[in-house]
């Protein structure tokens, strides 16, 4: 996935993560705010619209994904956009049959990865604040 936190993803650290239920647009929107080293300003990643996601201690991914294929995995990378995951398998049929186009992003730092499963891609901005 196109994105450069202009600097290594170790560090970064989820600093806050907030959703939003909007029943106007029958929407759950998503905004987790990173902080990262030398910038001044919080990374903001944004979704319109998420139909599941976790946040796990990075030690734990490892494990998860054990034994399967690793392509395209950029070192220090902080974005990506995965496929065949076992977070994503876990929800496979109910994706497939009830929210075709749905999406599994994750998003690596120092310490956590946050996984997302949406059918709006991520919008990414920075901001003064982590509660702008």
């Amino acid at each position: 996935m196109e994105f450069d936190l202009g600097a290594r993803a170790t560090s970064a650290d989820l600093d806050r993560i907030e959703m939003t239920h909007r029943p106007d647009l029958a929407a759950n929107e998503l905004r987790a705010y990173f902080s990262v080293s030398g910038q001044g300003k919080y990374l903001r990643v944004y979704f319109p619209h998420v139909d599941i996601f976790r946040v796990i201690d990075d030690m734990h991914q490892p494990l998860e994904e054990h034994g399967m294929e690793k392509v395209g995995h950029v070192p220090e990378h902080f974005a990506y956009r995965v496929e065949g995951s076992p977070f994503w398998a876990a929800q496979r049929e109910l994706f497939e049959i009830s929210l075709p186009g749905s999406t599994h992003y994750l998003f690596v730092t120092g310490g956590n990865c946050l996984d997302v499963i949406s059918r709006n891609k991520p919008r990414f901005s920075w901001v003064a604040s982590n509660s702008d």
